[in-house]
């Protein structure tokens, strides 16, 4: 706990002793901004490489010798290592867009204590006090492209080796190869939507236990697809602090894969929630 906000609130003596924060959820742009920092490059490269796998497929089609197989795989591994070479870039955006992140949190959660409370903690947050936990989502997001990246690869070769021992004609797996780049682009983008409510229900949980915070709402994502079980749990209140007999359920909200679910933070004067 950095500061307690329980304790600076009953100073102002309010007539109120309960409060409930709203919700911080961050806009769908950064979203779309992971997706162009971290993601798109790498979707790029394979898109733009598909001419030269084509190009040298057909090649090794018409001439079937020995060596068309290895020389095929090493325009594959080519591409490959250019992206591996890309990450080290790629790792600085991230880095950047988690920053951007922790800003429009931190200032999201100072409004909404400011709002529902008249405390200005604005001096006592900063992005210094969720280095760790940024970290890990950076660290997170790393491992991910390069899986967009690895399952692309691994997806295109096996079109473009099975077409060649089946003799398919270059148009055929030009068709494939698309499709897997298409697969990979459309997976990049539902993985960079669901990293950001990961990324904020991080960064939540993290403002609201500095705070000396403990119960918390759930709030559902009323999404589309959503897990039933999760949205039979929106408005329950729940705490960290075992003393106060309301445990969290295993899966916390945003826990899960492509879960929207958040949290928001309660104060409670009297210790019951």
């Amino acid at each position: 706990m950095r500061y307690d906000l329980r304790a600076m609130f009953a100073q102002r003596k309010p007539r109120r002793r309960t409060v409930t924060f709203r919700e911080v959820t961050l806009p769908a742009t950064l979203a779309s901004d992971l997706y162009a920092s971290g993601y798109a490059p790498v979707v790029k490269e394979w898109d733009q490489a598909v001419g030269v796998i084509v190009a040298e497929y057909d090649r090794s089609l018409s001439e079937l010798t020995t060596d068309a197989a290895p020389e095929l795989s090493g325009v594959i591994v080519s591409v490959d290592a250019g992206i591996s070479r890309l990450m080290v870039t790629l790792r600085l955006r991230l880095e950047r867009w988690a920053q951007r992140v922790e800003q429009a949190q931190r200032r999201k959660w100072s409004t909404n204590v400011k709002q529902s409370t008249g405390l200005d903690i604005s001096s006592m947050v900063g992005p210094a006090d969720v280095r760790a936990p940024l970290g890990t989502v950076i660290e997170r997001n790393v491992e991910l492209v390069r899986s967009v990246s690895d399952q692309a690869r691994a997806r295109i070769s096996d079109t473009v080796f099975r077409g060649l021992a089946e003799k398919k004609p270059a148009r055929a797996v030009a068709a494939e190869i698309r499709e897997a780049v298409a697969m990979g682009r459309r997976r990049a983008l539902n993985i960079a939507s669901d990293q950001l409510s990961k990324a904020a229900e991080t960064l939540n949980e993290e403002r609201r236990r500095q705070a000396g915070l403990m119960a918390w709402e759930w709030v559902s994502s009323h999404k589309v697809n959503y897990r039933p079980e999760h949205a039979a749990r929106d408005g329950k209140r729940y705490s960290d602090d075992p003393a106060d007999g309301a445990p969290p359920p295993q899966d916390r909200p945003g826990q899960l894969p492509f879960c929207g679910c958040t949290s928001r933070a309660v104060l409670s004067l009297d210790g019951e929630f």
